[in-house]
């Protein structure tokens, strides 16, 4: 049985100098525009900030700590997580991703560091990369203050916008002028992460344009999704929309047949479903089950996201958009 779910281009590029070990890189850095319309729509940031570090590194045993093979001589806590008093809810502030190999995208949140070693957030999961030496790259976390760094039409106290948790909650948080504060009105909520690949409902009073800037992403990118959570998700290209046709990664995401089903919204505020679409096990189909014809036009349009269902726990690896 089939579920029932409920731009513009890329600027201003700077071509990449060779990565160096230890160090960290910039690769092609630009902007890209979403417009959200008064109402509700889906948006999903579609640049990443540029490594700070990169470089191979070993995993401990228990998978608590991440020690870079040359000593980088980091500064004590500069990527450490918030450290906000109750009942402000922390959030991790950058994260380790592997950038090589078979686990190529995993993003793992980083709890504090010292000169030499990084403390994770959780154990490095799944567990066989513990014990490991693989290479990282660390970065800084969009949040919703940087997706508001150029932005314009965002009313104080009257814009607000949902974030979806991995346990099927959901964070509200309202601009309040010049950052985000929680459905409360008063605890401070800017640092609310956005991961790589996800995204978010906005409510605006006024047309507000988000201008996303950073890099576009070099590396493949692990976009979990959760059963019984829901998932705004994309892939991370700033330039052009992502064709479901012949989405292999995306039809091996879903696993079996008809276990997990897409939905795609409409841009003008209204956030009406203007298509379904479910995997058949081998390919994308439209509502009905029908497979897509190569012609077929459904696609994830840049910056904006679909939402997806999921029966069990899934990850999608998605190439990145500089990918031959």
């Amino acid at each position: 049985m089939k579920p029932n779910l409920p731009l513009t281009l890329l600027g201003a590029a700077l071509l990449a100098v060779p990565a160096v070990f230890g160090q960290a890189t910039s690769g092609v850095m630009g902007f890209s525009n979403v417009t959200c319309p008064v109402g509700t729509s889906v948006i999903v940031p579609s640049l990443v900030n540029a490594n700070v570090f990169q470089g191979q590194a070993a995993i401990s045993p228990d998978g608590l700590t991440i020690t870079p093979a040359t000593a980088p001589g980091w500064t004590v806590g500069a990527y450490n997580a918030t450290a906000f008093a109750a009942p402000t809810r922390n959030y991790p502030k950058f994260y380790a991703e592997i950038v090589s190999g078979a686990s190529e995208g995993l993003v793992l949140d980083i709890s504090s560091n010292t000169t030499t070693a990084l403390t994770m957030a959780s154990a490095v999961s799944p567990s066989g990369l513990r014990g490991t030496t693989v290479q990282i790259a660390i970065r800084a976390h969009v949040t919703l203050d940087s997706i508001i760094a150029g932005a314009t039409g965002l009313s104080a106290y009257a814009d607000s916008v949902n974030v979806y948790n991995s346990n099927g909650s959901t964070s509200t948080r309202i601009f309040d002028g010049a950052s985000w504060v929680d459905e409360g009105g008063s605890n401070p909520a800017g640092h609310t992460v956005i991961y790589p690949g996800t995204g978010l409902v906005c409510s605006m009073t006024n047309p507000v344009t988000f201008t996303f800037m950073g890099e576009v992403k070099p590396t493949k990118t692990q976009i979990p999704m959760f059963a019984g959570a829901i998932n705004i998700v994309a892939p991370l290209n700033p330039a052009s929309s992502t064709l479901l046709y012949n989405n292999t990664s995306l039809v091996a995401a879903l696993g079996d047949p008809y276990a997990a089903g897409i939905n795609r919204f409409s841009a003008d505020g209204q956030m009406v479903i203007v298509g379904s679409n479910f995997s058949d096990g081998s390919s994308m189909t439209d509502s009905s089950g029908t497979p897509l014809a190569p012609g077929a036009t459904d696609a994830i349009e840049t910056n904006r996201g679909v939402v997806i269902s999921v029966a069990g726990d899934a990850v999608w690896t998605v190439n990145s958009p500089l990918a031959p």
